[in-house]
């Protein structure tokens, strides 16, 4: 598709949460019995056909390998009129909505009088650019306004994402991350996550998911770009050590060392290498997260929600922060509707630590948590990186650990929906001396969950 064409993606809309789990599904037997003729029988044969060989094309892997050169070609030709004619009416019509808001509300429609939801996603992820250099003064003042520019025009857009898919009801928008900011000022910020996070392993000497104020000081802090700056270690240590107990844990220690919190911010800070954030950042972190925030807010007032897609590892850390903010701010109050949901990229190794630790953090802090798994589509580029750069891959080795590992994450998420819908049902029943009676159930593996009950 054209980089920054917006897109009506055909998928499944129910995503796995422990609040508002499967609002968007019609029934507990659609629910339990896709039917993929709803998908098709409204298809001309002429479409089929150019859909099939479509699918073709996508199965061959020397085809899709050889796309870009043959794409480069056709514009070295001058040809691009005619390439992009071909993909417009074939892979394009076929995996995004279109271009204009008319034909993009109209796919839309169409997918749900079929009985299937829609994910509207504005094609607007970055990444760090091949020739990232270190340029300072007025060039780099120059690169940092441009990329700001960018960053609010991508806002506008999707803006005008949440306008078209209030049109649908039950649709959900995406939201990148990525399309707010700068990329390399992700990166930076992104970067002491997973030195924190080998450190608190390393300091958790008998594996009780916990550290003291001695291994804290002496490991966890110096992990981070400016902990050697810490002019009170123990004052640290009691910020993050909430209930006073001399233990602190890892959601402990996100909860207190974010980036939302300004006391934690200089352990952020860079000591002039390569490791930590520049000061600029912290200015351009409060205008991502209030691009992401006014965004949010737009989708809540028209009935939207939106889903935080999971992106690169190297900027997910910053990513998820953003998402944990947005659903701390807006999966809260008396309204029985989930707006922000996290994507979750279960073919990483560690996604199920992280989707568990975020549920958690939910509880302490009292929001709903809610989340779309996904499988992943950055393996070959993450391993690559990974083994470049002679850090371990973020990957899981095989597809049949990644399968297992998304099958343990439903599980948990179904478990807790069944949980926190049972003790709702209990306390209706309590509260109208048996007279409410609870709808229709879907049976998943054992489970009771209602698709038609709020959280």
């Amino acid at each position: 598709a054209p980089r920054g064409a917006p897109a009506a993606a055909a998928k499944d809309s129910v995503a796995p949460a422990v609040a508002d789990a499967t609002s968007s599904v019609g029934s507990g037997e659609r629910l339990l019995q896709p039917d993929a003729s709803l998908a098709l029988d409204q298809q001309s044969v002429g479409k089929l056909l150019t859909v099939w060989m479509v699918y073709q094309a996508c199965g061959s892997t020397k085809l899709v390998q050889m796309a870009p050169k043959i794409l480069k070609l056709f514009e070295k030709l001058r040809l691009s009129w005619l390439s992009n004619a071909v993909v417009r009416r074939t892979f394009f019509a076929w995996f995004c909505a279109g271009e204009k808001e008319r034909e993009i509300v109209h796919a839309m429609r169409r997918l749900k009088e079929s009985g299937i939801g829609s994910i509207l996603d504005f094609s607007a992820e970055a990444d760090l650019p091949e020739d990232a250099t270190t340029a300072g003064g007025d060039l780099a003042e120059a690169a940092r306004a441009h990329a700001n520019v960018k960053a609010d025009a991508f806002a506008k857009e999707y803006f005008h994402g949440m306008h078209m898919a209030s049109q649908v009801p039950h649709a959900f928008a995406a939201l990148k991350i990525t399309g707010l900011a700068d990329p390399e000022v992700l990166y930076r910020l992104s970067m002491p996550h997973q030195p924190l996070r080998d450190a608190f392993l390393a300091a958790d000497h008998d594996n009780d998911g916990r550290v003291d104020y001695t291994q804290f000081k002496d490991t966890v802090l110096p992990a981070m770009p400016g902990g050697a700056r810490v002019a009170s270690p123990s004052g640290m240590f009691s910020m993050v050590d909430a209930n006073g107990d001399g233990q602190v844990d890892w959601v402990d220690i996100q909860m207190a060392l974010g980036m939302d919190n300004p006391l934690a911010r200089p352990l952020y800070l860079s000591d002039g290498g390569a490791y930590g954030a520049l000061e600029s950042d912290f200015e351009d972190y409060e205008r991502m997260v209030a691009r992401a925030r006014a965004v949010v807010q737009q989708a809540a007032e028209k009935g939207v929600r939106v889903m935080i897609d999971a992106e690169h590892t190297y900027f997910q850390p910053m990513i998820d922060h953003v998402a944990l903010v947005m659903q701390r701010e807006f999966n809260t109050g008396g309204s029985s509707q989930t707006l922000v949901y996290n994507t979750y990229q279960m073919y990483r190794t560690d996604a199920l630590q992280r989707m568990t630790d975020d549920y958690e953090r939910g509880v302490r802090e009292g929001w709903r948590f809610a989340a779309k798994m996904v499988r992943g589509a950055y393996m070959e580029l993450e391993r690559g990186r990974a083994a470049s750069l002679g850090y371990a891959s973020p990957i899981n080795p095989t597809l049949e650990a990644t399968h297992a590992l998304y099958d343990r994450g439903a599980a948990q998420l179904l478990d807790r929906i069944a949980t926190a819908q049972q003790k709702q049902i209990n306390n209706t029943r309590t509260q109208h001396n048996g007279e409410k009676k609870a709808g229709p159930c879907a049976k998943s593996d054992g489970r009771a969950i209602s698709p038609g009950l709020p959280d």
